[in-house]
């Protein structure tokens, strides 16, 4: 299947974060704001053909109060796509679809294999899957950091935890309440053994690339720019000659 240009472009250098750090147990540091654009398709807005492609324009703010990132704003830019953007179409929009892709894309880059374990976990393609006991710091640990990520990404944290660990839901119940009671839930300090957790998923998911350092990251990042610059650039051709434009 041909990619589109878009696909080709890393995700994350379409999505900036801003604001003070909110640090939230089990030590997780989240950004005040999540902003930026992410291009979506068909699989995200129903009402498109196959071949269009429009800007999802957002801003995510954190709320301490609910525990999650809240939309602020939220919109789309048809782009070149050929199409109106009226009720009809925003009635196919996947709202939380896309602004959780950008949550995940916001998070510190090291809770990355979190969700990609839980994924591959539930879809029965983790390599060598964790079989912790209900008795492991670090199983308990993961539970914390599974329930987290969900909820502040406005999903079902214990279906999250049910999935990550490869538990029935009742268990998963369980466990959180183990994990509460090891002040996961409290305490902010469990940043080093998370990161370590994290690290050890990525090893289980030998096909992804390994997280990169903060420095790399900030290199990365400045080597993406140009790219991104371009896209739209790009997208516009791209439309022009799959329509068959000279």
């Amino acid at each position: 299947m041909e990619r589109k240009p878009w696909q080709t472009l890393p995700m994350a250098q379409f999505v900036e974060t801003s604001g003070q750090t909110i640090v939230v147990p089990p030590g997780i540091a989240l950004p005040a704001r999540i902003e930026g654009s992410l291009p979506v398709d068909h699989k995200n807005v129903g009402a498109l053909e196959p071949n269009d492609v429009v800007m999802a324009r957002f801003r995510l703010e954190y709320s301490s109060e609910s525990r999650r990132y809240e939309i602020a704003s939220f919109g789309l830019d048809r782009g070149e796509a050929a199409v109106e953007i009226v009720g009809a179409l925003w009635r196919t929009v996947r709202v939380h679809s896309i602004v959780r892709t950008a949550i995940e894309l916001g998070l510190p880059s090291w809770t990355e294999s979190i969700p990609r374990a839980r994924f591959r976990r539930r879809d029965g393609v983790l390599r060598d899957a964790p079989n912790y006991r209900p008795s492991d710091p670090d199983g308990l640990l993961l539970a914390a950091l599974a329930y987290r990520i969900a909820e502040v990404s406005g999903e079902n944290p214990a279906l999250a935890v049910a999935e990550t660990l490869g538990l029935k839901q009742r268990t998963a119940t369980n466990w959180i309440a183990r994990a509460r009671q090891s002040d996961y839930f409290t305490s902010t300090d469990h940043e080093a053994a998370s990161r370590r957790i994290a690290k050890e998923l990525w090893g289980r998911m030998p096909l992804l690339e390994r997280p990169r350092t903060d420095e790399e990251e900030t290199v990365y990042r400045a080597n993406e720019v140009e790219r991104v610059r371009s896209y739209l650039e790009h997208q516009a051709r791209w439309r022009r000659t799959s329509d068959g434009d000279d």
